[in-house]
């Protein structure tokens, strides 16, 4: 499904995402490729830190945006690094 017909489905069934059809809802995620070499040095990390790699970088990610000012309070909350 493509971006332009996810936005028209958002607009005819609203932005919560429990309005819309399952086979409707879009999911948007960042994928990203890394080199074997630094997702070993990634691995360790999230090892030490006891914590998986996916919630090491959304961690990361997260604290990058708050110092960077691109998530307010709000944002802040909406934005969670442990699924639930």
């Amino acid at each position: 499904m493509d971006l332009e017909r996810n936005n028209e489905i958002d607009e005819t069934f609203g932005k919560e995402g429990e309005s819309k059809p399952k086979h409707n809802q879009f999911i948007k995620m960042l994928t990203f490729r890394v080199v074997p070499a630094y997702y070993k040095e990634i691995e360790k990390v999230a090892k030490e830190k006891k914590i998986s790699v996916s919630k090491l970088i959304r961690t990361y990610i997260k604290e990058g945006m708050k110092r960077d000012g691109e998530l307010s309070s709000f944002g802040d909350k909406a934005f969670l690094t442990d699924p639930e």
